[in-house]
């Protein structure tokens, strides 16, 4: 956020962009600051590329001590100026700092007449406490490699399934009203990756350049050159995100590009049935991470009630007992706790 989250609280600091050197050894200093707090604590791989940084942001999860993850705990460890908190009953999401510049990197003398004022230069620190060690591995992957994990998402959309920071989920309208749509295929990274076709090792290896990350991201089975797209509803959110940005136009370029030298494809490209290819997906999905009965069952259990409700409402009861509403009622309550709701 670079200081944005500071401007109330401190009007007059100023919170001065971070070169890589800065930044690194900032890391490195408030790293050890932390880790008597939380079993989990690190940052997540910087974008490639990136020539400057707003701030310094922690990933952290599952405390030593139950008093030990507390704001003021943190505020202390860190010794912050000002803080502000995440605003969650539960304490966690990310908490703001604001950290005197001059207290972790001491000013380097100047041949200039008159010493630089640096009283009210700081840097902004966020700490972002996860629930468990799944979700911290999830978060510091998604926030790893600038917009990566925002481009995983798209290819994941593409194909008719969700993934963000909570796993890969697809959407089963078969499921409604009884359940919510919205079902869980894992939360397993590495199962995930191997889904899609992308290699945990080649992420791990690292990105020196935006390019390799976007070879990285087409290796995907998924991938067709020129089919990703971006939500209108999110454009203008997003229009400021170099890297996501940079990504859809190297995809146009190669899209055109393939299409171009392959006239077949294009014919095949046109025609595709987006949504069958969808729902060919989900059900690979399903087999692929081992939900197919778990899916299933629920799909027939939601059959059931839905039978159910057509034949066991308030007027069919009413017109094969000939009682009023009252009488009707406490037909189905006794039906109900008799046999239960299936």
């Amino acid at each position: 956020m670079g200081g944005k989250a500071f401007l109330s609280i401190l009007p007059n600091a100023t919170f001065p962009r971070l070169s890589p050197t800065v930044y690194a050894s900032l890391k490195s200093s408030l790293l050890p600051r932390l880790t008597p707090l939380f079993q989990y604590v690190d940052v997540p791989r910087e974008a490639p590329e990136k020539q400057d940084h707003g701030d310094v942001d922690f990933i952290v999860a599952c405390p030593h001590t139950s008093a030990s993850s507390g704001h003021e705990e943190i505020k202390r460890a860190l010794g912050a100026s000002a803080s502000i908190p995440s605003g969650q009953p539960d304490g966690g999401g990310t908490h703001n700092f604001a950290l005197h510049l001059t207290d972790l990197i001491p000013p380097q003398p100047t041949e200039d007449a008159e010493p630089v004022e640096t009283s009210e230069i700081y840097i902004q620190v966020d700490v972002n406490i996860r629930n468990d060690a799944q979700d911290w591995e999830n978060v510091m992957f998604f926030h790893a490699y600038g917009d990566l994990g925002m481009l995983i998402g798209r290819l994941a959309a593409n194909v008719g399934l969700h993934l963000g920071e909570l796993g890969l989920k697809m959407s089963s309208q078969a499921l409604v009203p009884t359940y919510s749509p919205t079902f869980v295929l894992s939360s397993s990274l590495l199962d995930i990756l191997s889904f899609f076709g992308l290699s945990m090792e080649g992420w791990k290896s690292g990105f020196e350049t935006q390019q390799e990350a976007f070879e990285w991201l087409a290796s995907s089975r998924f991938y067709v050159p020129g089919q990703l797209t971006d939500p209108v509803s999110r454009a203008k959110s997003r229009s400021t995100r170099g890297m996501y940005q940079a990504f859809f136009l190297w995809d146009n370029a190669r899209g055109n590009a393939t299409v171009e030298s392959n006239s077949l494809l294009q014919g095949v490209q046109e025609t595709t049935d987006k949504e069958a290819v969808r729902e060919s997906v989900k059900q690979e999905a399903l087999i692929f991470f081992g939900k197919r009965e778990e899916h299933d069952g629920l799909v027939q259990a939601n059959e059931r009630r839905l039978r159910l409700k057509v034949i066991w409402n308030g007027r069919k009861v009413g017109e094969w007992t000939g009682g009023n509403g009252r009488l009707t009622g406490r037909v189905m309550a006794h039906m109900r706790q008799t046999v239960g709701e299936e």
